[in-house]
């Protein structure tokens, strides 16, 4: 039995819009005409002037005589109409640009160290009054900032593994330094705290690796276990590790079972070293009685005054009255290293005004002749330019002692304003004598470490005293004439530069 014969499928023509009708896709896939008054869909059968006439007549007379410019209009207006999909979208950018807000403040709130409440209990009404005040609108977007505590908990957890995440990866692709301490904070907690170096976009990075609590003991067993189990976890290959550094506690540095010998086992290619700003705080602690003894006369009567709030204040009105620089002194701790230069510096400075307390000002003048001399802090400060930096200040100590034996004092700013005694002058040349011997014995390894002549002075070496391997390279190199300026610019940290790193 023969199929019935399908009608054709009528068309759309341009001609139908006088008569309020557009072409719309249905369900069955067929063009079927709408029209823009009533939004009534009729079916493909009706696609003929006369079908279309009588419904807009019939339907709607008061818009039969209407232009063309009219349906025109409504045929626009039809097209720009808001739909659910846009809508949806709309809403969900919204929702992508406050949650990306809630980031962004989390962010904030981690960097400056404030509680995570402050959020919502004061950055959210913060906005809302400014929007209110400045800009006239309402808070809607402002109420729906999900700014909690535990939200922004939640956020920070994010962005540091996140952070984390991204370290880890370039640390398995690449060679890294490890810097280990081990620190208690209250309440008797022992923490690790590990920081990573390494070479990224040509230049050198420095990152907080991890930082994980010791529970029980904080033998070398324990810290070499932490480090060992969090290089396995995130699979960072040990080959990587071309140096470690380390404070000198025993766990640490120990020869035999120190935490850092342990590493070396593992990988007998890493270079370990003892921290340079620690063994220049141990050289700096080296006092003679003398010195030593005024040392703790500045630091009791600093006491004297700042343990009571009544003698505090006494101080600071007697500094207004005195027109003093500054009007309070500062306490010197044995953990902050550095806060005994800055104890001292602001104890001379306000000499004056605690004379009473103190008459041994010429060795306290001595002990604030040489602090931040040594340029050993700072991020990106490699080993060429620590042994540099010692051994320059070695040099300066005798030059100097020389000139304070012959009572030629400009270089010291407190010495050129006191009268020295003869018996002060041999405690400072002897405190200088001192200090030398400390430092060549401390920094021996260091000064001692022969780097090539051409790692900091490619330009100026004799290609024949370089290695043969070599010779090529720094032959080219020296014919560079722009690579010269970035070597004067930035010294060894050149060599970070993708160009010369290719050569």
């Amino acid at each position: 039995m023969s199929n019935p014969k399908t009608r054709p499928k009528r068309r759309y023509s341009e001609q139908f819009l006088k008569s309020g009708f557009i072409a719309v896709e249905t369900n069955r896939k067929e063009t079927a005409p709408l029209c823009l008054i009533c939004l009534q869909v009729l079916s493909n059968e009706s696609m003929r002037s006369c079908r279309l006439q009588h419904h807009l007549k019939s339907k709607h007379p008061q818009k039969a005589a209407s232009p063309l410019e009219y349906f025109e209009s409504l045929k626009e207006s039809f097209e720009n109409r808001p739909r659910v999909g846009s809508l949806f979208a709309n809403s969900r950018s919204a929702a992508i640009r406050v949650q990306q807000a809630s980031y962004e403040i989390s962010l904030l709130i981690a960097k400056t160290g404030n509680n995570h409440s402050v959020g919502e209990q004061l950055i959210k009404p913060a906005i809302a009054t400014f929007l209110k005040t400045v800009g006239q609108t309402d808070d809607k977007e402002v109420a729906a900032l999900p700014l909690s505590n535990n939200t922004v908990c939640r956020r920070i957890d994010r962005m540091a593994e996140d952070i984390e995440q991204k370290l880890v990866e370039k640390l398995r692709s690449r060679s890294f330094s490890l810097q280990m301490d081990e620190s208690t904070i209250r309440q008797s907690e022992a923490l690790l705290m590990s920081y990573v170096r390494y070479i990224d976009q040509e230049d050198l990075k420095e990152e907080m690796l991890f930082c994980r609590s010791l529970e029980t003991t904080t033998t070398a067993t324990d810290i070499y276990k932490q480090v060992r189990e969090y290089l396995s976890e995130h699979k960072i290959p040990i080959e990587n590790m071309v140096s470690c550094v380390a404070d000198g506690a025993p766990a640490m540095m120990g020869r035999k079972k120190g935490c850092l010998k342990m590493l070396k086992d593992d990988n007998p290619g890493m270079l370990t070293i003892h921290c340079v700003i620690h063994r220049e705080n141990l050289v700096a602690r080296t006092l003679s009685p003398s010195l030593h003894k005024v040392m703790q006369a500045v630091i009791k009567c600093v006491n004297e005054i700042k343990a009571k709030p009544k003698f505090e204040r006494l101080f600071e009105q007697f500094c207004h009255g005195q027109q003093e620089a500054h009007v309070r002194l500062l306490i010197h701790t044995e953990i902050r290293w550095l806060s005994k230069g800055n104890c001292l510096r602001r104890f001379m400075e306000l000499f004056d005004a605690v004379v009473e307390f103190l008459k041994d000002k010429e060795e306290v003048a001595l002990l604030t002749s040489f602090e931040g001399k040594i340029l050993l802090q700072g991020k990106k400060v490699s080993l060429i330019e620590a042994q540099e930096s010692i051994q320059g200040f070695i040099k300066f100590l005798r030059v100097a002692a020389n000139n304070v034996r012959a009572r030629k004092l400009d270089q010291f700013l407190w010495l050129k304003k006191c009268k020295l005694s003869e018996g002060a002058l041999m405690i400072i040349v002897e405190h200088m004598s001192t200090l030398i011997e400390n430092f060549n014995e401390r920094f021996s390894d260091l000064i001692e470490m022969k780097f090539p002549l051409w790692v900091s002075q490619p330009f100026l070496v004799d290609l024949n005293e370089a290695e043969l391997e070599f010779q090529q390279e720094l032959a080219e190199l020296q014919s560079n004439l722009p690579m010269e300026g970035v070597f004067r610019n930035t010294g060894p940290r050149a060599w970070l530069c993708h160009g010369i790193r290719e050569k």
